[in-house]
């Protein structure tokens, strides 16, 4: 990989990471304090399968044959959801299996090793 190529996925790692943080403020800000019952317990799970299903849904009806990549023309979130978080997610469930001292720098040589575009 070169220099360039390196950056550029060290800046969207960077970018992903501040989306996550964003997203668990949002949800550690409608947790339920101690001693309170959930009411949908799944909710989150729900919620990105169901962005997955949508993102699913959306490429097979538009198809990837627009814009300059396997996403199309796809919104932001759709293109992610399809592209990025699947390996994201099973890398981060990986890291918090090992617990590494630099578990940025260990995510992002489990991203690059575990890239499905170069199986």
């Amino acid at each position: 990989m070169d220099p360039q190529q390196h950056q550029a996925a060290l800046h969207m790692l960077q970018r992903q990471q501040q989306s996550t943080q964003q997203q668990y403020m949002q949800q550690s800000a409608n947790a339920p304090m101690p001693g309170q019952v959930m009411q949908q317990p799944m909710q989150g799970m729900q919620y990105q399968q169901q962005q997955q299903q949508a993102a699913a849904q959306q490429v097979k009806s538009e198809g990837s044959s627009g814009g300059g990549g396997a996403g199309g023309n796809l919104p932001i979130r759709a293109y992610l959801d399809q592209t990025v978080v699947p390996i994201l997610l099973d890398g981060m469930s990986e890291l918090v299996k090992e617990r590494p001292a630099n578990p940025v720098e260990w995510l992002a040589a489990y991203l690059l090793k575990n890239d499905p575009q170069k199986k």
